[in-house]
């Protein structure tokens, strides 16, 4: 009993201690370089780190902007590694301050650094937990737009060939989908080798267009609005990939194709007018 109540005791010194340094951050800098390398203690303490991540995060979200810089070097490695514990909570809150801190930080952030924290995420973009799958695909969105050369090479680890197999999941709805989508538009719109809009495209499309293995009728629908995520930035390449699918809707013997052709139609019209097109409605009724 007497362990349980010093164990609290930490834990709510430590979420004390976030909340002072979040707010009177500004007023403390001198005692920061006493306070910090505390904070990175505790994340080194299993009993303490899932407390101390919940306070970094109120700390890097703070509008004071509190120079962290001293710590991030071991820091955000060791954030790294607690993504592969078993402890979902930590994982959970983990995710979050990473994404806090390359949102506030990217500046201080090395690729370096993101790359101790990028090999950890495959087995995190899952079907088997999509609410950690969720934030991890926004965490990689904050690097795709903040530090997009970071994920130059999204192979290895392999981080694409699992977004392309979660997006064809039939379990993928709501959160985690709409944080798909948010991802695969912030990287084709940084336009990395091998990563464009185009090379997106033909990954999206491959699983219909292959006809194997079989799909679930619900990643149909997921994947034409990942073509439409990235395909609507760019309205004149949309209209070529629009009278592209028109043409596999009245040449196409399968019914799936022509079924995902419409919908990847559909999802595009939903951000483009498309009644400009010729005979599109004509197509679409026949």
């Amino acid at each position: 009993r007497a362990a349980d109540i010093d164990q609290e005791v930490k834990e709510r010194a430590i979420s004390c201690m976030g909340q002072v340094v979040s707010c009177l951050g500004d007023c403390l800098t001198a005692e920061m370089s006493v306070c910090l390398p505390i904070f990175l203690d505790r994340l080194n303490n299993e009993i303490t780190r899932l407390t101390t991540v919940k306070a970094l995060t109120k700390v890097a979200a703070s509008t004071l902007h509190i120079d962290l810089t001293p710590i991030l070097p071991e820091g955000v490695p060791l954030l790294g590694s607690f993504l592969r514990k078993n402890q979902r909570a930590l994982k959970l809150s983990t995710l979050t301050l990473l994404d806090t801190l390359v949102n506030n930080y990217s500046n201080s952030i090395s690729l370096r650094l993101l790359e101790k924290v990028k090999v950890e995420l495959p087995p995190l973009l899952s079907e088997s937990d999509l609410h950690i799958a969720q934030l991890s695909l926004v965490l990689l969105t904050s690097i795709a737009r903040l530090q997009p050369q970071a994920l130059a090479d999204l192979s290895k680890p392999f981080i694409l060939p699992e977004i392309l197999i979660l997006a064809k999941s039939p379990l993928l709805q709501g959160g985690a989908l709409t944080s798909l989508l948010d991802f695969l538009e912030a990287l084709a719109r940084a336009n990395l080798p091998g990563l464009g809009n185009k090379r997106l495209l033909e990954m999206l499309t491959a699983p219909v267009s292959q006809h194997q293995p079989p799909l679930h009728k619900q990643a149909f629908h997921s994947l034409a609005k990942c073509v439409a995520a990235v395909t609507v930035p760019w309205e004149n390449e949309a209209f070529v990939v629009v009278n592209k699918l028109m043409n596999e809707i009245q040449i196409s013997t399968t019914d799936q194709q022509q079924i995902f052709s419409l919908l990847v139609i559909g999802e595009i019209g939903r951000h483009i007018d498309l009644s400009g097109i010729d005979n599109l409605k004509q197509v679409i009724l026949s």
